[in-house]
């Protein structure tokens, strides 16, 4: 399993995931199963999306650790995060013909939270090569940097928030440690998240079965997959129910 399989998996889970959002709807006739009353169809895109998420943290701290300057690869996602912004919000944040201001800046997406997950990880590495011979002030400093950057995330409502950066964190300092990875992520998405992302775990099933390969370069494709396909299906949406 190449990173180029697991990117092609994040994307088709969460392309489900975004459809189910904004198409289908969470109450109704779409089956007569539901759970807690929501449709059995609706339930099902959105814990098929909830893989996308662990396979882009797990994505994101080997392209750390690999690539070649950090600060490009930074810089690369936060352009990113910012070209996204406008289709995530038109997406899921615009509600009505008017569009209201408020509306734009109530929850931000995803790539701001990877985006803060590699200042923190960049962060974490400078604390290391300064005091790793410190430990009290070593451990002291990377739970404050932890702290202060998933606080960060949830002052400005990122998607995931805190439990998004934890669970970076978590693959990130159990690099190869698979049962540990497992063990902490259920941990996150139990009391940082939601009980229902723990359908994420199926995540690990691809993620440890990669081989460090690459696969087939696409530099920027799957990067831009997430604000195109957003733009996409929210602009459909918002002709749907709005126009």
């Amino acid at each position: 399993m190449n990173t180029f399989v697991l990117k092609l998996i994040a994307c088709a889970t969460m392309f489900i995931d975004h459809f189910t959002e904004i198409f289908i709807p969470q109450m109704g006739r779409l089956s007569h199963h539901a759970y807690g009353g929501i449709s059995s169809v609706y339930l099902a895109g959105r814990l098929i999306g909830r893989i996308a998420f662990p396979i882009y943290c797990f994505l994101l701290v080997e392209g750390f650790f690999r690539t070649r300057d950090r600060r490009k690869y930074m810089a690369r996602m936060a352009v990113f995060a910012l070209i996204s912004e406008f289709p995530f919000d038109l997406a899921f944040q615009v509600t009505g013909k008017q569009i209201r201001i408020r509306e734009l800046f109530s929850y931000q997406n995803v790539m701001i939270t990877l985006l803060l997950g590699l200042v923190l990880m960049y962060l974490y590495e400078w604390i290391k090569m300064k005091y790793l011979l410190q430990p009290l002030i070593f451990n002291t400093l990377g739970v404050m940097a932890i702290v202060g950057i998933g606080y960060a995330a949830q002052c400005l409502k990122t998607d995931y928030g805190m439990g998004g950066i934890l669970l970076i964190m978590v693959f990130y300092l159990f690099r190869g440690k698979k049962i540990w990875i497992f063990v902490g992520s259920a941990l996150v998405f139990v009391f940082f998240v939601n009980i229902l992302e723990l359908a994420g775990l199926f995540a690990f099933i691809p993620v440890f079965l990669y081989n460090g390969e690459r696969g087939p370069r696409i530099k920027y494709a799957f990067y831009a997959f997430y604000p195109l396909h957003l733009l996409v299906l929210g602009g459909i949406g918002y002709w749907m129910y709005y126009l």
